[in-house]
């Protein structure tokens, strides 16, 4: 018999059956043996395994509410308090998670919000970005040119250091929090503010990204369900509580006005619409499902993100052994 955790089957918790070509391409190989009947006592669930199919019966789990609103701030707050107790016991208290398990059992698609996030989706993608964000952005990429957006853009991510300066202490990687130290001392002076990367260009000093959501998903909290509220980019609730603390991470908020903090968002976002209008038009062309394209390929490349902070901590803490070599 094969025993599979069950965070595996939290997107079938509420389906009678599923054929095993589903089951298949889920997987991606054979998990059980033909006939074979595994009974966890985990909410007396029962799942028989047949050639055809897998039969789902007994007491399912209670489902998680829907939630709605309109409002992003407050609204995400509320996803936060409400998700804390799921992204906990999703946590592994009796051992440190290994890069390939971090958020092994979470589904690329798990999304019981889906009726909600349909609708936000539809609101961002057809009616803000496409009636107010992209025509703005097409009319800054035509009065600003390549290198000033480009420019831009480094300076912004300039001022992103403290968030990648906390979180690469958090996780452990502080050759990662010298290199962001380095680069931010470099660029905001030789480099005008962070308008040119001479970190990079000049010391090949590569930047270490890291973020608060990353640093949940580092020391094993699962990503919850995925999320989209109006006006903000892809999350899943561990993501939207790392959103929430990386805007206070963030410096210019305590030293600025409100509406300069707020103007300087804007300029941001739309200045990085205006870098991506072929990317996000050539998604838009080849996508059969936008908001499925959307949905897992922000999911797998935020787990890709995890995998690679974990890798670069255990290679920083346990160094490969130097070869000796005999020059004979």
């Amino acid at each position: 018999m094969s025993l599979v955790p069950w965070d595996r089957f939290r997107v079938l918790r509420r389906r009678g059956d599923l054929f095993d070509e589903l089951f298949r391409e889920s997987f991606r190989g054979p998990i059980f043996e033909e006939g074979e009947v595994l009974e966890p006592a985990v909410d007396q669930l029962r799942l028989t395994v047949s050639a055809d199919r897998l039969t789902v019966s007994g007491k399912a789990r209670p489902g998680r509410s829907s939630t709605s609103g309109c409002a992003a701030r407050w609204l995400l707050a509320l996803f936060v308090v409400l998700g804390s107790t799921s992204l906990m016991g999703a946590a592994r208290a009796d051992e440190t998670p290994a890069a390939s398990d971090i958020e092994d059992g979470a589904s690329n698609d798990y999304d019981p919000w889906q009726h909600f996030n349909e609708k936000m989706f539809s609101f961002n993608h057809d009616v803000f970005d496409r009636r107010l964000l992209k025509p703005i952005a097409k009319g800054w990429n035509k009065a600003l040119p390549d290198v000033g957006k480009r420019g831009l853009d480094r300076a912004f991510d300039n001022l992103g250091m403290p968030r990648r300066l906390v979180n690469n202490l958090l996780q452990g990687r502080f050759r990662g929090a010298g290199r962001e130290v380095a680069r931010f001392g470099v660029n905001t002076t030789i480099g005008v503010v962070g308008f040119l990367d001479v970190a990079k260009a000049q010391l090949h000093i590569d930047s270490s990204d890291a973020d608060t959501g990353q640093t949940l998903g580092v020391y094993g909290w699962g990503p919850g369900p995925y999320l989209v509220l109006p006006s903000l980019q892809p999350l899943t609730v561990r993501d939207g509580i790392g959103y929430g603390v990386d805007g206070l991470l963030d410096p210019v908020g305590y030293v600025t006005p409100f509406l300069a903090t707020t103007g300087m968002s804007v300029v941001k976002q739309v200045n990085k619409r205006s870098l991506n209008l072929e990317l996000f038009q050539d998604v838009e062309d080849s996508a059969l499902d936008l908001y499925s394209a959307v949905r897992n390929g922000y999911l797998q490349r935020r787990h890709g993100s995890i995998e690679q902070a974990v890798e670069a901590r255990h290679t920083e803490w346990h160094p490969p052994p130097v070869k000796e070599t005999a020059a004979r």
